[in-house]
């Protein structure tokens, strides 16, 4: 039910929520991992910390950013949204709370696994 999704993502869903606003996610059953991912850190991607910064025209000292020994930017380029911030999920298989999550993952895996045995 957590969703892995671009950076700003969970703080938009969060903003969301707390105005009542519901919160629907599209996204394909293959996609779907019964893998726990408790922060953003673990199998993040690393963006161009230099994306962060105004450009060196704008002449901010930001921009001078890498002259600064004690300052390293950190451009994370997912996050991770609770499942409490989603309201639904759009999927092939229907529109799912998501908590229903798991349960397709089940069904998909004893599915293959069944179509696995039969080839044999």
């Amino acid at each position: 039910g957590t969703l892995v999704a671009r950076a700003g993502t969970a703080l938009v869903a969060m903003l969301a929520h707390e105005r009542g606003v519901p919160v629907l996610v599209c996204c394909e059953t293959y996609k779907f991992a019964e893998r726990v991912l408790l922060d953003s850190i673990c199998y993040n991607e690393l963006g161009d910390p230099d994306d962060l910064v105004p450009a060196e025209r704008d002449g901010s000292k930001v921009a001078e950013w890498r002259d600064m020994p004690r300052l390293k930017l950190l451009n994370l380029v997912y996050d991770v949204t609770p499942m409490k911030y989603l309201t639904m999920v759009v999927t092939e298989a229907g529109v799912v709370p998501p908590t229903s999550v798991p349960v397709i993952i089940r069904e998909d895996a004893a599915r293959m696994a069944l179509q696995a045995k039969e080839a044999i």
